[in-house]
C-alpha cells in the first residue's frame, strides 16, 4: 500500500497549494480568471500523456461529461472566490463537507440509500461546521457562504463521475473536465481580466500545476487502493492547512475550529468507510 499512500499524501500537499496560492491570489484575480490558469496550466502538463494515449479522447458520454464541467466550474470560481475571505483552515473544512452533500443528494438523484448512520454522520458534520466557524462570536462571513456553495456544487460534480466512471477511463473524465473548464472559463475573462505581473504569472502557473498534479494523484491513488483506505489520506490536506495558515498568513486555529474540524473529518470518514463497505 505504500504507492497508493504516496499518492494520497502528493494529492493532499498538490491541492493544498493550489488553494494556498488561490488565497493568495484571490484578492487580486477574479476567480474565473483563476480558474482559467488552474485549468490551463494542469491541461498543458499533461498534453504529452494524451498524445501517447489518444484513445482517451473519444467518448459517447459528452453531455455528462459537459454536466460535470459546468458543475466543476461553478464550484471552483466559488471556492476560489471565497479563498482570500476567510481563513484558509474554515476554507479547508468547507471544502471537506463535500461527501456531506453527496450523501444528502445521493438518494434522490442515484436512488441509493444512505441509512440512519448516514443521516447521523451529515448531520454532526454539518454541527461540526458550525462549531468551527463560531458564529456566536462573530457575524457569520458571506464568503463561508459562498464556499459552502462550492462545496455544494463539489458534490454535485461527484454525483456524475460517479455515473461516468461506469464507462469512461479516469484519463478521459481528467481530460474533458480540465479543456471545458479552461474553455468555460476564458468566455468569463473580458469581464474580469487584470493583467498578471511576471510573479503573479509564476503563482498562477504554479497553482495550475499544484492542482493538476493534485488531481491526477488522487486519480492513481483512488486506482491502486480501495476509498476505505485512500479516504483517510485525504484529510492530510487540514495539517497543511493549519502549517500553511500559519507560516503565510499568522493563522491560529481556535480549538472551536479543532473541534468542529475534527468532528467534520469523522463524519466523513464514516460515510467513506459505509459507502465502501456498501459497494
Amino acid at each position: 500500500m505504500l504507492l497508493p499512500l504516496s499518492f494520497g499524501l502528493l494529492a493532499a500537499l498538490g491541492f493544498a497549494t493550489m488553494f494556498a496560492l488561490a488565497k493568495g491570489l484571490g484578492s487580486s484575480f477574479s476567480g474565473q480568471q483563476l480558474v482559467f490558469f488552474r485549468s490551463l496550466i494542469a491541461l498543458l502538463i499533461f498534453i504529452p500523456f494524451f498524445i501517447n494515449n489518444k484513445y482517451l479522447l473519444r467518448t459517447n458520454r459528452l453531455r455528462i461529461h459537459m454536466l460535470r464541467a459546468i458543475l466543476g466550474l461553478g464550484s471552483m470560481v466559488c471556492l476560489f472566490a471565497a479563498a482570500s475571505h476567510i481563513p484558509f483552515t474554515i476554507l479547508t473544512l468547507v471544502i471537506f463537507t463535500m461527501p456531506l452533500f453527496v450523501a444528502i443528494l445521493s438518494f434522490p438523484i442515484l436512488k441509493e440509500p444512505v441509512g440512519w448512520l448516514g443521516f447521523a454522520s451529515v448531520i454532526v458534520g454539518f454541527i461540526g461546521i458550525i462549531i468551527a466557524v463560531d458564529p456566536l462570536r462573530a457575524p457569520l462571513n458571506i464568503f463561508v457562504t459562498i464556499a459552502l456553495l462550492g462545496s455544494f456544487l463539489y458534490g454535485l460534480a461527484v454525483l456524475s463521475i460517479r455515473q461516468l466512471s461506469k464507462t469512461e477511463p479516469s484519463g478521459t473524465m481528467y481530460f474533458y473536465f480540465t479543456l471545458s473548464c479552461a474553455l468555460g472559463s476564458a468566455a468569463f475573462l473580458p469581464f474580469g481580466w487584470t493583467p498578471p505581473n511576471l510573479m503573479d504569472f509564476l503563482f498562477l502557473c504554479g497553482m495550475g500545476i499544484a492542482g493538476g498534479i493534485g488531481q491526477f494523484a488522487m486519480i492513481k491513488a483512488y486506482k491502486l487502493a480501495p476509498a476505505s483506505f485512500v479516504a483517510p489520506i485525504e484529510y492530510t490536506q487540514f495539517i497543511w492547512a493549519v502549517v500553511l495558515g500559519f507560516i503565510f498568513w499568522d493563522e491560529i486555529p481556535t480549538l472551536n475550529i479543532y473541534l468542529g474540524g475534527g468532528l467534520v473529518i469523522i463524519c466523513t470518514l464514516l460515510l467513506s468507510r459505509n459507502n465502501y463497505q456498501k459497494a
